[in-house]
C-alpha cells in the first residue's frame, strides 16, 4: 500500500525500477538513524504504513498525520492495546524494536480517508525485509515502494445541462506499446525458421496450348466430340419438345392439387363447425340441467321472493287441479268433504310455506347483524396507486367495535353453563355501570334478575325469554352513537350516505326507501308502492312463476350480446314483460307447432337483419328459432295469412310498450352521433 514518507532518512530513487534499495543511507549514520516502521490501523479494516524515526513523540505524529488524512491532530487518537497515547511519548519507549513493526490504532471523531492524498503527489511507502547473506548474516534492508501508476488525461466529454453531471471520455490504463526491435537484433524463432514459396509457371494440363507453327490444338481426355446430324425444322422441334402438352400437364397437376388443398380446408371447417355446434348442444344441455337443478334447490330451499312465488304458483296450479278433479268425480256430500280435505291440505302447505318464510326473516336479521359488526369491527381500508396495494387503517374505533362484537357473541353463545353465563353476565354489568341512560339501567336490572336466577339453580331455558330481552337492548346499545363512544359513526355516515339520493316514498307502507326496494318495469312512470307492501298484498292478483320466463329473457340478452347488437331494449325489458309477450301477446304457445312448453320456447328475431324488441320477434321452440334464423327472405317461407298474423301481434306488441319504443329510437339517435358508433357500423357492413 502506498504511503507517505516523513522519516529523516533521504531516500534516493532509481528511474528504471519499481522499488530502490535505501539501506547505505541507514548504514552511514550508524545508531543515530534508527526507524520504526508504524501500521495504523482506522476504520476497523483499512491499514496504512510508513516509518518514522524512533524519537518522534506522539504529538509530532499526529500533526504529520493531519496532512495525510487532511484533519486536525485534536481530532486523532493513537491507541496501543486499546490505551490512548499520551502526546509526550517517545515511539522507542512502547517497546518495538529497531526497524521493527509496531501497530497502533488510529481513531477519529471524522471519518478518516486517504484519497486526496494520492490524488495530489505521489506518495511513497517505505517498509523493512531482513535477509539473510552469506558474510553479515542477517540483514535489515529498508526497500521504498514508488507509486508509478499512469495519470489518465483528459480527453474531453460532454455537460449535461440539465443535471449539472459530467461524462467523460474513456481512457485505458493499459501503457505505452513495447518499442520495435530490429529483426537482426532479435533472438527469436521468427528470424531463424526458414521457410519456401511456391509459384506456379506452366500451364495446368486442362487447357489449350497454340502450337507456334502448325496452329493445332492438342485434344483431351475429357473433350467430346460433335458430329453433325440430320436436319430439323421448326415445326418438328416443336412437335418434338411439345411445349403446349407439358403445359397441359403442369396445370392439371396443379388444379388437382388447388382442388385437394381445398377440400382439406372445407373439410377442416365442416368438422370444426360440428364440433362447434356439438359443443354448443351440450353446452345448452349441461345450462338446462343447471336450471332444474336450480330450480328444485329453489323448490325446497327458497330464498327470494321469486322462489316463493314459484311455490304460491305450484300451490295454485295443484289447487285448480284438484279442483277440477274432484268436480268431475264427486258429488254431494262426498264433494263436500273432498273440498273439506282439500281445504285442510291447502292451508298446511301455505303455513309451511310461512314457516319458510319466517325462518328466512331470522336468517336475514342475523345476518344483519354480523353485517353492523362486521361494519364497525373491520379496519378502514383505502385504495393505494402504489402497486395495487391496499393501505389499512386500524384505528381505535374499530378495535372497540370488535370488543364489542366479542362481547354480543359470548352473551349469544348458547353452548355456556350456569356458571360461564353468570361470568359474562357479570362482566357486561360491570362495563354498563359507567352508562346512565334508560337502556343500560334496563340492562342491568335484567342482569341482576337473570344472575340471581342462575344462582338459584335455573338452567337457561327457564331464562330464555330474560336472555333474548338482554340480546335485543345489548344490541340497541350498540346502535346508539351517545352509548357506544362514537363507535358507529362510520356505520351511520354510510347509513346517511345511501339514503341521500334515490329515495322514493312507499304510498302503503309510508316510508322513504332506495329504488333498490322498487319493482321498476318498462311501463313504470313512477315509484309508488315498494317490492315489500306489493308482496303482502298478493289478494287480487294470481301468483306467477316467473322463473321459465327468467330463463327466456336470459337467452335473449345472451344470442343479443354474441351478435353485437346496438339496441338497448333486450336489457331494459324485465321478466315480466315477457311474461306479458308469452302469455298475452303470443298466447303461451309457440307461432308455428303451437307447444305450450314454456322451456322450450324461445324468442328469437323476426326479421335477423335488426336488432331484438318485441315488434321484432316470434315465439318460437329451439329447433324451430334455429331454422327460422336460417330463411334469408320470409315472404319465400311462410304464406299471407301467417305473416299478417304476426304483423297484427308485432302492432299491438309497439302499442304496449310505446314507452320502449321513444327509447329506443333516442338510444339510436344518439348512436348516429357517435363516430365510434358508425365506425363500427361501417365495419360491421363489410362483414359478409
Amino acid at each position: 500500500m502506498a504511503g507517505v514518507f516523513f522519516g529523516s532518512a533521504t531516500s534516493s530513487s532509481a528511474s528504471d525500477g519499481g522499488t530502490t534499495d535505501i539501506s547505505e543511507s541507514f548504514s552511514d549514520n550508524g545508531a543515530n538513524q534508527r526507524n520504526i516502521t508504524l501500521k495504523f490501523v482506522y476504520d476497523e479494516n483499512k491499514v496504512f504504513t510508513q516509518s518514522y524515526h524512533e524519537d518522534t513523540a506522539i504529538g509530532d505524529l499526529k500533526t504529520l498525520l493531519t496532512e495525510v488524512f487532511n484533519t486536525p491532530a485534536n481530532n486523532l487518537k493513537l491507541l496501543l492495546d486499546e490505551k490512548e497515547l499520551n502526546d509526550e511519548k517517545i515511539l522507542n519507549e512502547l517497546g518495538a524494536e529497531p526497524f521493527g513493526v509496531l501497530e497502533l490504532k488510529l481513531v477519529s471523531d471524522d471519518k478518516l480517508t486517504i484519497d486526496e492524498a494520492f490524488r495530489d503527489y505521489t506518495i511513497p511507502d517505505v517498509i523493512t525485509v531482513r535477509v539473510q547473506t552469506s558474510e553479515e548474516g542477517i540483514k535489515d534492508v529498508v526497500v521504498e515502494v514508488e507509486n508509478r501508476a499512469i495519470i489518465k488525461p483528459f480527453l474531453g466529454g460532454y455537460f449535461d445541462k440539465h443535471s449539472g453531471l459530467e461524462y467523460h471520455h474513456g481512457y485505458t490504463q493499459t501503457g505505452p506499446p513495447k518499442p520495435k526491435i530490429p529483426p537482426e537484433m532479435k533472438n527469436h524463432r521468427d528470424t531463424q525458421t526458414y521457410f519456401m514459396r511456391n509459384r506456379k509457371l506452366d500451364m495446368p494440363y486442362g487447357h489449350a496450348t497454340q502450337m507456334a507453327a502448325e496452329k493445332l490444338w492438342i485434344p483431351s481426355v475429357g473433350d467430346r466430340i460433335l458430329t453433325p446430324g440430320p436436319y430439323e425444322t421448326a415445326e418438328e422441334r416443336e412437335k418434338r419438345l411439345d411445349v403446349e402438352g407439358k403445359v397441359r400437364v403442369i396445370q392439371r397437376y396443379f388444379r388437382s392439387w388447388l382442388t385437394r388443398k381445398r377440400l382439406k380446408e372445407y373439410s377442416e371447417e365442416y368438422h370444426k363447425r360440428i364440433r362447434l355446434m356439438l359443443e354448443r348442444e351440450e353446452l345448452e344441455r349441461k345450462e338446462n340441467l343447471e336450471r332444474k337443478k336450480r330450480d328444485l334447490i329453489s323448490r325446497v330451499f327458497p330464498r327470494t321472493a321469486a322462489d316463493f312465488s314459484m311455490l304460491y304458483a305450484m300451490t295454485e296450479r295443484w289447487k285448480k287441479a284438484e279442483i277440477k278433479r274432484i268436480v268431475e268425480m264427486h258429488c254431494g256430500p262426498a264433494r263436500i268433504a273432498e273440498f273439506y280435505l282439500l281445504l285442510e291440505k291447502e292451508i298446511e302447505i301455505l303455513r309451511c310455506i310461512d314457516e319458510l318464510r319466517l325462518k328466512l326473516k331470522n336468517d336475514r336479521k342475523i345476518q344483519k347483524e354480523i353485517d353492523f359488526f362486521k361494519t364497525i369491527g373491520d379496519p378502514w381500508t383505502f385504495k393505494s396507486s402504489y402497486k395495487n396495494i391496499p393501505v389499512v387503517v386500524d384505528t381505535l374505533e374499530t378495535q372497540k367495535g370488535r370488543t364489542f362484537r366479542e362481547l354480543y357473541e359470548a352473551i349469544c353463545d348458547p353452548s355456556l353453563d350456569g356458571s360461564n353465563r353468570m361470568l359474562v353476565f357479570l362482566e357486561l354489568r360491570r362495563g354498563l355501570e359507567s352508562h346512565n341512560c334508560v337502556i343500560s339501567n334496563e340492562m342491568i336490572e335484567l342482569i341482576d334478575r337473570a344472575c340471581e336466577l342462575l344462582a338459584r339453580g335455573f338452567e337457561r331455558r327457564h331464562i330464555e325469554t330474560l336472555q333474548k330481552r338482554i340480546e335485543a337492548l345489548l344490541l340497541h346499545h350498540f346502535q346508539q352513537s351517545e352509548c357506544n363512544e362514537g363507535v358507529t359513526n362510520r356505520y351511520n355516515r354510510l347509513a346517511e350516505k345511501s339514503m341521500k339520493e334515490n329515495l322514493f316514498y312507499c304510498h302503503s307502507c309510508k316510508k322513504l326507501k332506495p329504488i333498490e326496494c322498487y319493482n321498476v318495469g318498462v311501463k313504470t312512470n313512477a315509484a309508488k308502492i315498494c317490492a315489500t307492501c306489493r308482496f303482502i298484498d298478493r289478494s287480487k292478483e294470481p301468483w306467477i312463476d316467473i322463473s321459465p320466463y327468467r330463463f327466456i329473457l336470459r337467452q335473449i340478452r345472451k344470442t343479443e350480446r354474441l351478435l353485437h347488437a346496438l339496441s338497448s331494449i333486450a336489457f331494459i325489458i324485465q321478466d315480466k314483460d315477457i311474461y306479458y309477450l308469452v302469455t298475452h301477446i303470443w298466447h303461451g304457445h309457440s307461432a308455428l307447432s303451437e307447444c305450450d312448453n314454456i322451456y322450450q320456447l324461445r324468442l328469437c328475431r323476426w326479421d335477423k337483419t335488426k336488432d331484438w324488441s318485441p315488434w321484432n320477434c316470434i315465439l318460437l321452440t329451439a329447433e324451430e328459432a334455429k331454422a327460422h334464423l336460417k330463411i334469408d327472405k320470409l315472404g319465400d317461407v311462410y304464406d299471407e295469412h301467417f305473416l299478417s298474423n304476426v304483423f297484427n301481434k308485432h302492432a299491438l306488441t309497439k302499442k304496449y310498450f310505446a314507452q320502449n319504443f321513444d327509447i329506443d329510437k333516442c338510444v339510436r339517435e344518439t348512436y348516429k352521433d357517435d363516430d365510434y358508433v358508425n365506425q363500427y357500423l361501417e365495419e360491421k357492413k363489410l362483414c359478409p
